[in-house]
């Protein structure tokens, strides 16, 4: 739910709310925490977090970074499927306007519906990891025609060949990119976040107070909010402002409308 809620924010937006969460969580916690006298920091407590906060926040910084990275290859590997999938419907419909049959004409003409209709009716399905049935049986209907055609001469014969086997790498492409709208990263590693975070703030009480110490609970804070932050945008391929686009889908339909040949 709360996921849900910060992809229908902008990137700065989402950069804002986390760095303030952060600088809540990490500075403004510890120091209300020390105000009670249980809590209240010795030049003991502030040597032991001394001996811990390192460790901690090199922990940290490893997760998110290995985070990022995991999450930046996911966004690609999904922006490498659409473009994939754009390459093979328009080969496809090169092949078709090759043919040279009458029938032909139809099953372009459906192929260009159903590509206008991954763009306009499956893409916003794809931010919940699924595909649209419009979409579904508009294709399902080419397949249908491909698999009727009867080819009349050695030419189409061949072409025919190369025709299916674009078919069903155009369906392959369909399936394997709703597999992956739902792609992200395991909760595991959300909870592990926030346990060291916890745990950083756990540490910040440890120190007495000081110059330096409020400047650190103010550039930390910032710093670990905004990398969680980058997390998150890239985090869910079809989701939020930096979502992946159907862009590489939409040359293709302007190719397809002006392809006589």
């Amino acid at each position: 739910m709360f996921f849900n809620w910060m992809y229908r924010r902008t990137n700065a937006q989402i950069l804002i709310v986390l760095i303030i969460f952060s600088v809540v969580f990490l500075g403004f916690i510890p120091r209300v925490l020390q105000s009670i006298s249980f809590f209240t920091p010795t030049e003991d407590s502030t040597r032991l977090g001394l001996s811990l906060f390192g460790s901690i926040i090199t922990l940290s910084g490893l997760l998110i970074g290995f985070l990022l990275n995991q999450a930046q290859t996911n966004f690609r590997e999904v922006q490498s499927l659409v473009s994939q999938e754009a390459g093979r419907i328009n080969n496809l419909d090169r092949l078709l306007t090759r043919y040279g049959d009458p029938a032909i004409a139809q099953i372009r003409k459906e192929l260009f519906d159903y590509i206008h209709s991954v763009v306009t009716d499956e893409w916003p399905d794809l931010q919940v990891g699924q595909g649209n049935e419009k979409t579904h049986m508009l294709w399902r209907g080419i397949s249908r025609k491909i698999m009727s055609l009867e080819p009349e001469s050695n030419r189409q014969t061949a072409m025919y060949t190369d025709i299916i086997k674009k078919s069903e790498e155009v369906a392959e492409s369909r399936e394997a990119r709703i597999e992956r709208s739902s792609t992200r990263l395991p909760n595991l590693f959300w909870i592990v976040i926030l346990i060291c975070m916890t745990a950083l703030m756990a540490i910040n009480t440890l120190f007495v107070q000081s110059d330096s110490f409020h400047l650190g609970l103010k550039i930390l804070p910032a710093t670990l909010g905004a990398l969680i932050s980058l997390l998150i945008i890239t985090d869910q391929p079809f989701k939020g402002q930096s979502s992946v686009r159907p862009d590489a889908l939409n040359k293709i339909i302007e190719s397809i409308k002006t392809r006589t040949e």
